[in-house]
Parts: C-alpha cells; structure tokens; sequence
C-alpha cells in the first residue's frame, strides 16, 4: 500500500489519479478528514457531500455511507496504528443497476440467439445428413460413395462449429 500512496509530489498524485475517470468518483482526505484531492467524478456527484458528519464518522475502520442513490466508501490507509490518510469511492447505484440491467438483457439475447442458432443451423444439418444417407442406400459406384462420405464429414464438421458455438460461445471444431 505504501507505494500507491508514495508520490514525490502531490500534484503527480493528483495527476495520477484524476486520470482515473470511470463512473467512480475518487478522493483522498488527509488525517484530520480534510480533503486532498477529488476527481472530477467525485466533485459532480458529491457537491453535498464533504460536511462535518462524515469527519465524526471516520476512523480505523471502513466507513458505507448512503446518500440516496449514491453508495460513499471511506478507507483508512494506516502506517502502523496510526491513520495516515483516507481513500475514498463514490458510486452511482443507479448506474450500477443499470449496468447490470444491460448485462441481463445481453445474456438474454444471447440465450436466445444460441436457441437460434441451433434451431436454423441443426435441423437443416440433420436433414442434409439424412438424405445423405438414404443416398448411400441406394446403388452407388466406389467413387460416389466416397464423395457422399466426404459430404457427410463436411457436414459432422459443420455441426461440430455450430454445437461449440451453442454450447461454448467459440467457433471451433
């Protein structure tokens, strides 16, 4: 942990850091619970946020503050017993929610183009195959049997890749 928080100079840190722009809000605060640094995220979504209530409420140990929809995470970094700085997290649950929202709606997708897929490729396969075979019944010379034979390998291939990728997700035999 010490090197994270190792920076020769602050505005390296602040650099550092502020690079860091995701959907979290990110700050630091020193000891006393003064902050440090904010970036951009953390500054839009917690203009209510730095008030004496949350300087009572830190200490040693992980502080979960909700404020509507908005999830505060404050960590101690200690050196020894004694607390060096706080980091800090603000998430937007409602974009959390949402994120998994779309998650759930492209495992859904997927669902259903795998049931598609083996719906549209399998049952043409098994057809090809059949015919095939009823061919191979009848009278073929040598050379035809060895063709249909290598019709019907093609086809055993093809299905294999459409099972993988039903099955797996990876187009592979």
């Amino acid at each position: 942990m010490r090197k994270v928080i190792a920076f020769e100079e602050l505005s390296l840190m602040k650099q550092n850091l502020s690079s860091v722009e995701n959907g979290e809000g990110i700050f630091i605060l020193d000891s006393s619970g003064d902050i440090i640094f904010t970036n951009k995220k953390a500054q839009e979504m917690c203009s209510y946020f730095w008030k004496e209530e949350i300087k009572r409420r830190l200490g040693k140990k992980k502080v979960v503050i909700n404020k509507g929809k908005k999830k505060i995470t404050i960590y101690p970094i200690l050196e020894g017993n004694e607390i060096k700085l706080f980091f800090g997290l603000v998430r937007d649950e409602e974009e959390i929610k949402k994120m998994e929202n779309k998650i759930k709606n492209l495992h859904k997708r997927f669902e259903i183009f795998r049931e598609n897929m083996s719906h549209y490729f399998f049952n043409p396969l098994v057809i090809a195959k059949g015919y095939l075979d009823l061919l191979m019944e009848g009278e073929l010379d040598e050379k035809e049997k060895e063709n249909v034979e290598k019709v019907k390998e093609a086809i055993g291939r093809i299905e294999k890749v459409v099972k993988n990728i039903v099955l797996e997700g990876k187009i592979k035999e």
